[in-house]
């Protein structure tokens, strides 16, 4: 789904990249220049991979989408949140999960979950649309894509936060409501219960309306949960299969950019919120 208009198609990195950070920064299409020694010597870095044999992502509008795209279901405590940059690239978020196991498929016992948006030279942050925020010391389940990707390799905002709530451990999704269960169209939870987690990556609270109606009996709880996707594919004679790829791949999808600047949040005054479409193909909705 694609928020906001007018959107413009990027097919070449160098076009995207400039359209990011002139959009982005404010500078217009004519701040695009002939690239300085810096930009030049960036060029030598080794490129995005592009492999051709990758299954490109598609969207996630039913259990069995979910299903087929993951790779493996993780489980892991955010020990690292950093911000790299790279002028051919541009800014990239990267958490560290350390201490990981594996629920559903395979992992190593720490992973890397590189994803577009972070901190810009000058101190402002490009926020990327549709890419799950992750706050530092909690603890999380990720659904890891077995697709190519460009933006985030966590399957569709599948992120789910531990949180202790009435003395249960729940898990939260990315607009604070709780997993109460699967449905036909994947994961389900209730309404927020808890806020969002904020550029800062602070650990959000929970909501004041939430905490005056106490515990929400209608969520799972972690083990719960993880049971029932469990017994789920098994009923149905379903696996979770492939590769999770720490590095993102040319081929995923095209970057859409608006072709003016969104209007920037006045409790963040410094973020620059651009909003790339969700990882999936060109064409589909």
């Amino acid at each position: 789904m694609r928020v906001g208009r007018p959107w413009t198609t990027f097919g070449r990195e160098g076009r995207a990249r400039c359209a990011l950070f002139a959009l982005g920064l404010g500078l217009g299409l004519t701040g695009c220049s002939a690239p300085s020694g810096d930009e030049a010597s960036a060029r030598q870095e080794s490129p995005l991979v592009a492999d051709a044999s990758l299954r490109p992502p598609r969207a996630v509008d039913s259990l069995l989408s979910l299903f087929d795209q993951t790779a493996s279901v993780v489980e892991g405590e955010v020990t690292d949140v950093r911000s790299e940059f790279s002028p051919r690239t541009g800014p990239w978020t990267v958490v560290t999960l350390g201490n990981v196991r594996a629920h559903l498929g395979a992992a190593p016992r720490e992973l890397r979950l590189k994803q577009a948006g972070g901190l810009l030279p000058d101190g402002r942050q490009l926020v990327v649309s549709h890419v799950p925020r992750f706050v530092r010391g909690a603890r999380y389940v990720v659904f890891l894509r077995n697709t190519g990707w460009s933006l985030s390799p966590v399957l569709d905002e599948h992120a789910f936060r531990v949180e202790s709530v009435g003395g249960r451990e729940v898990l939260v999704g990315a607009e604070g409501g709780l997993v109460s269960g699967l449905g036909s169209a994947g994961v389900r939870q209730t309404a927020p219960v808890f806020e969002t987690v904020d550029l800062m990556g602070a650990r959000p609270a929970m909501r004041a309306e939430a905490q005056a109606l106490g515990a929400a009996p209608e969520a799972l709880e972690r083990e719960a949960f993880l049971s029932l996707l469990q017994n789920h594919l098994r009923a149905r004679g379903l696996t979770v299969a492939g590769a999770f790829r720490e590095e993102p791949v040319t081929t995923a999808s095209s970057l859409s950019v608006p072709v003016t600047p969104a209007v920037a949040n006045p409790a963040a005054p410094r973020a620059v919120p651009l909003q790339p479409e969700r990882d999936i193909p060109p064409g589909q909705p």
